[in-house]
């Protein structure tokens, strides 16, 4: 199994299908959501096989970074870039890192990290309308 761990940076961003997306999952402004969204537009993935870990740039947190761990297999509650608690359950298949995620709104999307060489292309989809945004993320360094 392909493993997600290194530094990735948003190198192309559909700004339009985000703001379709978020609109579609009944955010009041979407806007501002792609806007928030894009501040983790670096990150680090850090994966342990089971276990996936997301850190993600937070001014507000000691040393100006927040981790968000996921279990393979199991549901968590995540607090997104926009600050909604979101549940989250995570799974891998082959190239692909896969969140089934649900508001408190009730809400549905499923996020896909699909690796792809060097680059990982991130697509976010409305369960209900099919609306999709879509990056791509390119790896700047492994910790393999």
């Amino acid at each position: 199994m392909v493993n997600f761990s290194g530094i990735w940076t948003a190198v192309e961003w559909d700004d339009e299908s985000f703001i379709k997306f978020f609109a579609a999952m009944g955010i009041p402004e979407p806007k501002m959501a792609l806007d928030l969204f894009k501040s983790a537009e670096k990150h680090e993935i850090i994966d342990k096989g089971d276990t996936v870990i997301f850190r993600i740039p937070d001014p507000e947190s000691e040393g100006g970074k927040r981790d968000i761990l996921f279990k393979v297999g199991e549901e968590s509650v995540a607090v997104g870039p926009i600050g909604v608690p979101i549940k989250k359950f995570t799974t891998k298949e082959g190239n692909k890192l896969i969140f089934h995620e649900t508001a408190p709104n009730g809400a549905k999307n499923i996020t896909v990290r699909e690796l792809q060489g060097d680059k990982m292309i991130l697509t976010k989809t409305d369960v209900v309308s099919g609306v999709t945004g879509i990056c791509v993320c390119k790896r700047e360094e492994s910790k393999l």
